[in-house]
């Protein structure tokens, strides 16, 4: 793992970035690669955007070959609502990427992908986050917990089906959907 502090914000990169970087170059086809990784940290800048203006500060980030993680500090904490603004931020940003028609299609494709993959209900992806947060709004945790779980099993069958039909081709989907699905019971 690479560690450095800059601007008082502690990152992390974690050595499954760049295999998976490396996988992923493997395609060959560079363009949409590069349109991947910067439709990725277009996604992190909304959420930066929406810390910033609810006065979170961000404490680290990590960086792994799953994603990417942004910590807030915890001299400073936000409310719910806040926290719920910062967690849309990065796939409002996404939806509006794809929804504005000024970029070149395939980058517009690619925000709709990474919006409809960050608003599943997984809690290591915003969708799921979102669905604690508006759980602890209501006082319903324990609702907004079985309400991941279900969804966990659903996808986890969906996924598993998908790869025992198709093989291959639906392989690499498949194992992270598997992954989301799996965490969601040992917390990873």
């Amino acid at each position: 793992m690479i560690k450095f502090r800059l601007f008082s914000v502690d990152f992390k990169i974690d050595f499954s970035f760049f295999m998976f970087t490396a996988l992923v170059f493997m395609t060959n086809n560079y363009s949409s690669v590069i349109m991947f990784f910067l439709a990725c940290a277009v996604h992190e800048t909304g959420h930066l955007i929406a810390m910033f203006f609810t006065g979170a500060e961000v404490k680290s980030i990590s960086i792994s070959g799953l994603g990417i993680n942004i910590m807030q500090s915890r001299k400073n904490l936000i409310s719910s609502l806040r926290s719920l603004i910062i967690l849309s931020g990065g796939v409002l940003v996404n939806l509006l990427i794809f929804l504005s028609g000024i970029f070149c299609s395939d980058f517009e494709n690619i925000n709709l992908m990474l919006f409809f993959f960050n608003i599943l209900p997984f809690r290591n992806l915003d969708g799921g986050s979102i669905i604690l947060c508006i759980g602890e709004m209501l006082n319903r945790d324990f609702t907004a917990e079985m309400i991941l779980k279900a969804f966990s099993v659903i996808f986890f069958l969906l996924a598993f089906f998908l790869i025992y039909i198709y093989g291959y081709p639906v392989f690499p989907a498949g194992a992270v959907i598997l992954y989301y699905c799996v965490s969601e019971f040992i917390y990873l």
